[in-house]
């Protein structure tokens, strides 16, 4: 049983993974454009992660949450040194739904107050609680019964489909015009939570947009909540993706690539004003399990040591310019922050029609077939979603481009 319907190619059973490459069962080579879903931020079985985490199996697997381990206690403090100074203290658990459940507790806690904003097209999780905080009709409605009210909607930064035909540079924020309105509409808000750069589609808001937002919340004494599930660990170019936009949060949260790809891990980092008040229940069974801190930690070492955020900067700079070669007319948008990115595709570029199902699911069945793993997102569900792990290079970019250009062109003709 699988939480997903297949497309044609799909499930792939791998049985070897290396670096950007998985082979599956029957030998055939793919080119992981997901990293794992967006997990093995090194490449699948960096030899450095495998050796910690052998390590850490003849050493200590699990205790009970009432204690710690010694990898644990490591990984926690080298997280606090890369976060904001507002940031002191690190809460382990098994993944970033759950992350994002405990941060949700955390900003009630701490402020008494029950409601949370959230921005439009955010993806959060898919556990209940997270699901209050997630935009997908679809997803929402997975939970079978109406969620509550106390989350709500702001405004995000869609600047490619910009209702006033602004740009990023000459954007002026008009998008956030009704947001104090609506704040001052809910006053039991706790908090605002976003990603820096929203994950599905890649939305980069520009500089000014995160400003006047952080000026807002901070006039109205709200909490932010950062969620780097998916934009940290080097993922943007920077360790964390908050780093863009001088963002000092008071909860930021992080998981998928933490493990290393070793086990399940996920955190929930506060600053002791919030975690004063903080009471998250039992622990986590396997919060912060050793083998998973062992190898997290020698993750973010390996990412520092072997330069694979600047490669991510440089990497996601070399895909925006090779797609946008191609001077395909299906090709409306290429947006990139280091390795987070996404190609949205259109019918017409001028009017930014979004391409039709149909035409999306051939593509990425041509791309699949083609021995390329990719998955789709986007608020129209035409954007392709490419988070490859750090260590792509050039030449490996080169050989996706090659293929979305022989595959758009195929698809063309068939439709």
């Amino acid at each position: 049983m699988r939480p997903w319907t297949h497309p044609a190619g799909e499930p792939v059973i791998v049985a070897r993974a290396k670096d950007c490459v998985v082979t599956d069962v029957h030998g055939k080579d793919y080119l992981d454009l997901t990293a794992g879903y967006f997990v093995n931020n090194a490449g699948h079985c960096h030899p450095r992660i495998v050796e910690a985490a052998t390590q850490q199996l003849h050493q200590v697997l699990q205790v009970s949450g009432k204690h710690g381990t010694v990898a644990a206690v490591r990984l926690a403090e080298r997280l606090i040194n890369l976060l904001p100074k507002s940031i002191d203290q690190a809460f382990f658990s098994t993944g970033g739904s759950e992350a994002n459940e405990f941060a949700l507790k955390m900003a009630r806690q701490a402020t008494g107050k029950k409601d949370v904003a959230y921005l439009e097209n955010a993806y959060h999780g898919l556990t209940l609680g997270s699901l209050e905080v997630t935009a997908s009709e679809k997803y929402r409605e997975s939970a079978g019964k109406p969620l509550g009210t106390e989350t709500y909607t702001l405004p995000n930064a869609y600047c490619y489909r910009c209702p006033k035909g602004q740009t990023p540079d000459s954007c002026a924020t008009e998008c956030l015009d009704g947001v104090e309105a609506k704040l001052a509409a809910r006053p039991d808000t706790a908090a605002i939570l976003a990603e820096p750069i929203q994950s599905v589609g890649g939305l980069a808001p520009p500089e000014k947009w995160w400003k006047r937002v952080d000026l807002i919340r901070k006039q109205r004494g709200l909490l932010l909540i950062i969620d780097e599930v998916q934009t940290g660990l080097g993922r943007t170019g920077k360790m964390f993706a908050l780093e863009h936009y001088g963002l000092e949060p008071e909860i930021v949260t992080g998981g998928k690539g933490l493990s290393g790809g070793v086990g399940s891990l996920a955190m929930t980092c506060a600053g002791k004003d919030v975690v004063t008040k903080f009471f998250g229940g039992t622990t986590p069974t396997s919060g912060g399990n050793a083998v998973s801190a062992a190898a997290g930690l020698a993750m973010i070492e390996t990412l520092v040591d072997e330069k694979m955020i600047d490669n991510a900067r440089a990497m996601g700079e070399h895909f925006t310019k090779a797609v946008w070669a191609l001077r395909d007319p299906w090709v409306g948008d290429v947006r990139f922050t280091g390795l987070l990115g996404g190609v949205e595709l259109v019918a017409n570029r001028d009017t930014k029609e979004v391409l039709g199902k149909k035409a999306i699911a051939a593509v990425k069945d041509g791309l699949h077939a083609d021995g390329m793993l990719i998955t789709v997102s986007g608020l129209y569900g035409n954007v392709l979603r490419l988070q490859p792990p750090l260590s792509i290079t050039a030449a490996q970019i080169d050989t996706f481009v090659a293929s979305l250009r022989k595959v758009l062109a195929a698809v063309r003709q068939s439709v």
